[in-house]
């Protein structure tokens, strides 16, 4: 298989059979190496498709950026890339620019003539059935033709830039963030009508796309963990351990590192000196940086999380906002784990509070809820039986991306909408 550059056409190798539908998937970046959740999500659905059908990729991309491009070209059929738009290159100039205008910064960002013309000639050419978009921000782009349009939200994106806007300190970034989430409302439910039929990773983001367009077809993907690489590991827990595993580089992650030390983990040490606060991602800000020392670790990105993990007596997803679900609670379920968790942390999923996780919003409440597991190892021991049991029942990759190509099958055999986005 030959990885190509813009305007170039490429068939070859994979592992995928030659049976099954030719799916294009359009996403922002190349989600391999799987190191951060909408990476995660891709990857996997991928990989699981791929065993089935013959699955190419579009992406931006340049082959010093540090992704695995030779990984993704023995994973797929195709691979296309072309270099990153300028918008990414210029984010804060262009953020400024969109204030004056209709159009949000948000959805707008990824738009890019090579992007375009990659796709125009792989629809023209490709002999697609489906093609797959991973997020509304890429459709901005047109997609001309016949073949059907599945649109993969990760997020619902205005939601999320909404809840951002109300935890921001700063007047300016407040007053932008509501201003960009309105506009982003309109544009993604405009992008939900073209599309020919939309996936949600849980029922309530589908609820979401369903009140607005009652006429799409829609269905439920949901995140999912590879229970084979995370699973219960027979080392013992260090007692005192505590441990956050996200992406730094994304502010709902920051704003809950940032939430639980200030007001949660103090808490937790008054009652437990010898609590620890290991946070563990890439792309942790300065300021994080600066807050180590007793009582709080900062790894920075590491090659496998699954060792932190071992030794947390309790994993943690203090969110505030967000939206979708979190891969890194699946993660700690996966490995048995006791899990505590905000009620935004834990949304979309099906956990049942007191069962398979704890969960506490209020600071106080939440530092009673890590000291109870951490002083009673029989609770996190059931905690973590019945979440492990959970996610291998529900939330392996095999049975979502069943879900995708079940849905696929619909959106193919059936004329929905669709057409350019103008």
């Amino acid at each position: 298989m030959v990885l190509t550059e813009r305007g170039a056409v490429s068939s070859g190798g994979g592992t995928r059979q030659a049976s099954g539908r030719r799916v294009l998937i359009v996403c922002p970046e190349a989600p391999s190496p799987p190191t951060w959740g909408f990476a995660l999500r891709v990857h996997h659905l991928a990989l699981q498709l791929a065993k089935r059908n013959r699955v190419s990729m579009l992406t931006y991309g340049t082959p010093d950026d540090g992704r695995d491009w030779d990984g993704l070209e023995r994973m797929l059929d195709g691979v296309h890339r072309v270099p990153p738009p300028a918008a990414q290159r210029a984010r804060r100039r262009q953020q400024l620019a969109s204030l004056g205008g209709r159009a949000s910064f948000h959805l707008g960002a990824l738009r890019s003539e090579a992007m375009q013309r990659e796709l125009d000639s792989l629809l023209a050419h490709g002999g697609f059935d489906i093609v797959q978009v991973e997020s509304s921000q890429l459709m901005c782009l047109e997609f001309h033709g016949t073949t059907p349009v599945v649109l993969d939200e990760h997020n619902i994106e205005y939601q999320l830039l909404g809840r951002v806007a109300g935890i921001e300190s700063s007047a300016v970034r407040r007053l932008f963030g509501r201003l960009e989430a309105a506009k982003v409302e309109r544009e993604e439910q405009r992008a939900w009508s073209v599309a020919d039929g939309c996936v949600a990773t849980s029922s309530v983001d589908e609820a979401v796309i369903r009140t607005a367009r009652p006429e799409m077809p829609t269905a439920v993907v949901p995140n999912a963990v590879d229970t084979d690489y995370f699973h219960p590991s027979p080392a013992p827990a260090d007692p005192e351990g505590i441990v956050f595993v996200a992406s730094l580089s994304y502010r709902p992650n920051t704003d809950a590192v940032a939430w639980f030390t200030d007001q949660v983990l103090p808490r937790v040490r008054r009652a437990r000196p010898g609590a620890v606060l290991t946070v563990v991602g890439k792309g942790p800000p300065t300021w994080l940086r600066r807050l180590e020392g007793p009582g709080v670790v900062v790894t920075g990105a590491v090659d496998d999380v699954r060792p932190f993990l071992e030794r947390a007596s309790v994993v943690v997803a203090p969110l505030r906002v967000g939206s979708g679900t979190r891969l890194k609670v699946l993660e700690g379920l996966s490995m048995a784990k006791a899990v505590v968790s905000t009620t935004l942390g834990a949304e979309g999923l099906d956990v049942a509070d007191g069962e398979h996780l704890l969960l506490a919003d209020d600071p106080a409440e939440l530092a009673d809820t890590i000291l109870r597991v951490m002083a009673d190892p029989a609770l996190a021991g059931r905690l973590g039986a019945a979440g492990r049991a959970l996610v291998l029942e529900r939330y392996g990759w095999a049975s979502a991306a069943a879900r995708l190509e079940a849905f696929h099958a619909e959106v193919a055999g059936v004329e929905v909408g669709g057409g350019p986005w103008r």
